[in-house]
């Protein structure tokens, strides 16, 4: 008799608990969520897609670090695009060095500009979370892109990024720094799901360089600070099906009072995991 009591009694406590795992695990995972993929996910833009699309959903995935991969680009890769912003000081991003014109944001946002020979971004002094892109070049699958730039301040969600296969607001692969992580994000139909990230402390004021690159349903990416050389090995490989040609570009998220400056971007053919 005692004993199925006791049976009776676990029986309702497993039960219990099970109820409460389910009403919590919410909470949980947003609190587990990376700072930068929070934000990244409240900046879309509310008139990108109907509301009833807006489901927004996040995952912690296994990182994956090859043993004897390379993260440099090859010398004699093709160039598809390409800006050194060596030019006089405007606003809007204007032509790149190579004669492309940027699209998106980049010639349309006052918050573009070009200071001294960097491609500026500077975040509005009044509104809240803002979210800019520059896209340059043409529509290609398999592309590395290389880009330098510096944030004056990190946190809070401010973050440098480069984007790979964008065919439009609501499509693209993103690879960024917030200060903390180096992350690869997808954003599909509307939905935006962390594809996986590695540790990477960046401090404000400093320049990094960001590596992205995508061939077939592979996702590469590293960082390093500018003044160093790229690592050995690719810090985060992912795979990813859903996106497969697009344009390349850059993508960030900033505060007001946050001002990035980019010094060069390239992008050329990827034929390997090189």
């Amino acid at each position: 008799m005692m004993t199925r009591i006791l049976a009776t009694l676990l029986l309702s406590l497993l039960l219990i608990g099970g109820i409460i795992a389910a009403f919590y695990i919410h909470s949980i995972e947003s609190a587990l969520m990376p700072e930068q993929m929070r934000m990244e996910l409240q900046s879309i833009s509310a008139s990108s897609m109907p509301m009833a699309h807006k489901t927004v959903t996040a995952q912690q995935t296994a990182v994956t670090i090859p043993t004897a991969t390379a993260t440099t680009m090859p010398a004699d890769a093709t160039v598809l695009a390409r800006d050194t912003f060596q030019r006089a000081n405007q606003v809007l991003w204007g032509t790149a060095s190579n004669g492309q014109s940027w699209q998106g944001d980049a010639n349309q946002a006052p918050a573009f500009s070009i200071v001294n020979g960097m491609g500026q971004i500077a975040g509005n002094q009044v509104q809240g979370v803002q979210t800019y892109n520059a896209l340059l070049g043409t529509t290609h699958s398999n592309v590395g892109i290389v880009a330098s730039s510096i944030v004056n301040q990190f946190g809070n969600g401010v973050n440098f990024g480069v984007v790979l296969r964008w065919t439009d607001s609501n499509n693209w692969y993103k690879a960024l720094i917030d200060g903390t992580n180096l992350t690869i994000i997808k954003h599909v139909n509307g939905v935006t799901t962390q594809l996986g990230f590695v540790r990477f402390p960046a401090t404000g004021g400093t320049s990094y360089t960001l590596h992205f690159q995508a061939i077939g349903a592979t996702l590469y990416a590293s960082a390093w600070p500018s003044s160093q050389t790229a690592p050995a090995q690719w810090m985060l490989v992912v795979s990813d099906t859903s996106l497969t040609t697009g344009l390349g570009g850059v993508r960030v998220v900033e505060l007001p009072g946050t001002v990035i400056q980019v010094s060069s971007f390239l992008e050329t053919m990827a034929y390997s995991g090189i």
